[in-house]
């Protein structure tokens, strides 16, 4: 096995040492680049091109070759003098015109791309037309363009993808092969149609096909993990984690997805105790008749309102996919996860309603004419979302669900947390409680922190304008309204 392994640079190096002892030609250096980059030796295929250039420096054959090969590595920068050289030299050359439009693809132009694209008549064309127009959002159109060239494994793992993103996981079962790529992502399908015990079975048969330094190993273990634990089945999944934990750091990989909200409690809890550092000592012992409420109690709600809802997701999870994890898995996330948002701001609001009475929630919505302050905030919202997009991006943090569901639950979490809980936070913190009231909203609910935070404190705002959690309800309404209309663009896609 390993002298199989070891032949293409054998070869590599016997052509090399060939040419240093007779020199060739450009076109016969040519002829041996391009026999080494069809053995994928690309190292030596790149030397021997450059071979060719000095001896004709407008060798457009080689020009063309170390193009392509400083593109398949993904290096622009390196490809850019010979794609110059070659554009100006045949600009309407089929293949010229594709090294183009995959460089355009690389630098994040694929409309560009699309433009200079020769007709789609081999598969490495349609691959890069199928890429140009997921990158635009056109996944429908990127998931019929894939299907075109399944003959290539690239192809037929991008239908995997596109179907996933589309929300059908199903229709690609079918064209998937037996590699273990493709089996992995056969395996990642399945568990999202909840076949989990297809999934787990696929799976345990993929990681023997797998070396230990592959990193599809790595994601094998992590998919393992999850469909086990998803399952039920805590034993297999702990040792699936024992497995994955020697390879990656667990509490680093937990830290980089919750250190906006470990950041932000943090914050939250050294606000909480100045604040009650600055409270007198005979107001903790004042007696009094009247029942009262205060952050305790909006706390203990919060909880039990997660907690309901929470255990009716997982519930709805096994039910519909045998999957406890539902809720944190795509597709089937898109089902469970808008109900928990919507469960959890529906019991919150039912639990601070049989506290207060009703009365006092009306008195917290405020004037019924702030209403029309909600409408314009809605595309605020919208804009703040827009802005968290481009800031989670790099920093690798996640999105919100954009559907309308999950925006109704954070408008009934609005009246709660802001109209019930503001009063409650003034009356104990006094000025503080307007800054502790935006981290809690932030806090309490699961999602994007960083967004949520943003949200928040603009929310604040408008509730002191309005006098009122009314304005801010009707927002989060807008905005998810909003978003249900657009959400399916493709320039949506591409922005959140």
């Amino acid at each position: 096995m390993m002298a199989l392994r070891a032949l293409p640079f054998a070869v590599g190096i016997a052509l090399i040492g060939i040419t240093v002892a007779a020199p060739l030609g450009a076109d016969g250096y040519y002829a041996q680049c391009r026999a080494l980059y069809e053995q994928r030796v690309l190292d030596s295929a790149q030397a021997t091109c450059e071979l060719a250039l000095v001896a004709d420096p407008n060798h457009l054959p080689s020009q063309k070759l170390l193009a392509r090969i400083w593109l398949e590595r993904g290096q622009v920068a390196q490809a850019q003098p010979y794609l110059q050289q070659i554009i100006q030299a045949a600009p309407d050359d089929p293949e010229v015109r594709f090294l183009e439009a995959k460089a355009d693809l690389l630098q994040g132009r694929p409309a560009d791309a699309l433009k200079i694209l020769p007709p789609p008549l081999s598969t490495e064309v349609i691959l890069v037309q199928a890429q140009a127009y997921e990158a635009l959002g056109r996944y429908e159109d990127a998931f019929e363009t894939y299907r075109k060239a399944t003959a290539s494994e690239e192809a037929r793992l991008g239908v995997a993808r596109l179907a996933e993103k589309l929300g059908k996981p199903t229709e690609a079962l079918p064209w998937l092969g037996s590699s273990p790529k493709e089996q992995l992502a056969q395996a990642r399908l399945l568990w999202l149609t909840g076949q989990t015990d297809a999934a787990a079975k696929t799976l345990e048969g993929v990681l023997p096909k797998l070396g230990p330094l592959d990193p599809d190993y790595t994601k094998t273990l992590s998919l393992l993990a999850m469909v086990y634990y998803g399952q039920g089945q805590s034993d297999k999944g702990a040792l699936v984690l024992r497995q994955l934990s020697s390879r990656i750091s667990l509490p680093s990989a937990l830290l980089g997805k919750t250190w906006p909200w470990l950041v932000l409690f943090l914050v939250f809890l050294a606000l909480v105790l100045f604040g009650e550092s600055r409270i007198e000592p005979m107001r903790t012992v004042e007696m009094t008749a009247e029942r009262k409420f205060g952050p305790g109690s909006l706390y203990l709600w919060l909880v039990a309102a997660f907690l309901l809802a929470g255990l009716l997701a997982v519930g709805l999870g096994h039910l519909l996919y045998q999957n406890i994890l539902a809720a944190f898995t795509p597709v089937q996330a898109s089902v469970v996860r808008p109900l928990f948002y919507l469960l959890y701001g529906a019991f919150a609001l039912f639990i601070a309603l049989r506290g207060v009475g009703r009365q006092g929630m009306v008195n917290t919505l405020g004037p019924r004419s702030t209403w029309v302050e909600g409408s314009w905030a809605g595309l605020v919202l919208l804009a703040l979302l827009v802005v968290y997009s481009y800031i989670a991006r790099p920093l690798e943090l996640g999105n919100l669900d954009a559907l309308y569901p999950v925006f109704f639950g954070l408008a009934l979490l609005e009246v709660v947390i802001r109209g019930v809980g503001y009063a409650f936070f003034r009356e104990r913190y006094r000025e503080l409680g307007a800054f502790m009231v935006p981290l809690l909203f932030a806090l309490a609910i699961p999602g994007p922190t960083v967004y949520f935070l943003l949200a928040s404190v603009f929310l604040g705002w408008l509730f002191r304008r309005s006098k009122g959690a009314l304005a801010g309800a009707v927002a989060w309404v807008v905005a998810g309204i909003v978003l249900a209309l657009i959400g399916s663009f493709p320039l949506v896609r591409t922005i959140l």
